[in-house]
């Protein structure tokens, strides 16, 4: 074949004097298929051609764990977030040839400290060379977190965190992504802004975010309590990984016999999925994978090192992590971190319908304009 799988893996930008490698994977026409047929779809990027919209078929057993992230070993506390300008170890590629740069890390993000967030793309399954997976992991103990409140979800008000980042934090913002599912599609609950929007339940999965802005995930009721450190918890359903491992099978919520994991998107179970987690070394992770079920977006959390993870939103654009051009600047333009990535003014001018999670850097973010 005389065209690359790929055109111009990375691409470095000079913004306000800080670098920011943006991912940009572009596919070259007639490159090769899944064994299904369908084409194969774009890895984090800024400028890609579109994605597929095929449907495949179920996924099998999990691949084995690059070495970063042996599947075998025991469960440990995750290690000291990595400091400095140090990226993670890269993930050794399932899918070979290789193109290039997969699995290797590049800084996404960086606050007036350094880098503080990397991100990368592969395709994680020998299988299913079709699916990619696009992940960005951050250093959370040098951003703040916030919990933003959407139109529809939560809708109410008011709020100091609306559906958009207020014009005075914008210069701080590193990166934003979505939350989780409507109220209608989970059991568990939502707090923040001191007020409990729907009960949390003991045994979910909660994205967490304290007093002082570290933002942290647990099981409600084990892990953590709605104890006064908290200034948000957004549950969605139950932990996907727990201790390296895979636990949908053993997932359990109060009063339910099925878990809904979320297939309403045309009745589509497999489609684009998105998770936090935190990594064996200790950094927090974000993730997207597509198309794939929830069996196959574990085993994508697995093999790229996550130790507990929770599975956020699904379906069509709404997976989404952004950064941002310009840093310290009141003129910011968003960057996906995936081309199948949509809408992406939504954090800043139009508004967001749906919660979302802002990352600030603590140095330039003026006090009591986030929650």
């Amino acid at each position: 074949m005389s065209s690359p799988l790929f055109e111009s893996w990375q691409r470095a930008t000079e913004h306000g004097g800080v670098r920011l490698v943006v991912l940009l994977g572009l596919f070259a026409s007639g490159c090769a298929s899944s064994p299904t047929g369908s084409a194969p779809q774009n890895t984090a990027a800024t400028r890609v051609t579109s994605a597929t919209s095929a449907t495949q078929t179920s996924l099998t057993p999990p691949v084995p764990v690059p070495p970063s992230a042996p599947a075998s070993a025991p469960a440990t506390e995750p290690a000291s977030p990595l400091a400095n300008a140090n990226a993670p170890i890269g993930l050794t590629p399932t899918v070979l040839p290789a193109r290039a740069g997969e699995g290797t890390w590049s800084t996404l993000g960086s606050t007036a400290q350094g880098p503080v967030m990397w991100a990368t793309s592969i395709r994680p399954f020998a299988d299913r060379p079709a699916v990619t997976a696009s992940y960005a992991t951050f250093d959370q103990t040098r951003v703040r977190a916030a919990l933003y409140n959407g139109t529809e979800l939560p809708g109410g008000g008011p709020w100091i965190n609306g559906p958009k980042v207020p014009p005075a934090a914008v210069p701080a913002l590193v990166a934003a992504f979505n939350g989780g599912f409507k109220f209608k599609h989970i059991k568990g609950g939502y707090f923040t802004e001191g007020r409990v929007l729907k009960p949390l339940l003991d045994g979910e999965a909660t994205l967490a975010i304290g007093i002082d802005g570290r933002i942290t995930i647990g099981i409600y009721g084990t892990d953590l309590t709605n104890d006064g450190s908290w200034s948000s918890l957004r549950q969605n359903l139950p932990m996907v990984v727990d201790g390296g491992r895979e636990v949908v099978s053993t997932a359990h919520e109060v009063g339910v016999d099925k878990i809904y994991w979320g297939n309403d998107f045309g009745g589509a179970e497999l489609d684009y999925r998105s998770a936090l987690c935190i990594r064996t070394d200790g950094l927090m992770m974000y993730a997207e994978v597509g198309r794939v079920d929830i069996n196959g977006l574990t085993r994508a959390l697995v093999s790229a090192g996550c130790l507990r993870a929770m599975e956020l939103d699904i379906n069509g654009k709404w997976p989404q992590l952004v950064t941002f051009t310009n840093p310290g600047t009141a003129t910011r333009d968003p960057i996906a971190l995936d081309s199948r990535m949509g809408h992406l003014d939504r954090y800043l001018t139009t508004g967001s319908t749906k919660d979302f999670v802002a990352l600030f850097d603590p140095a330039l973010l003026p006090n009591d304009v986030v929650r």
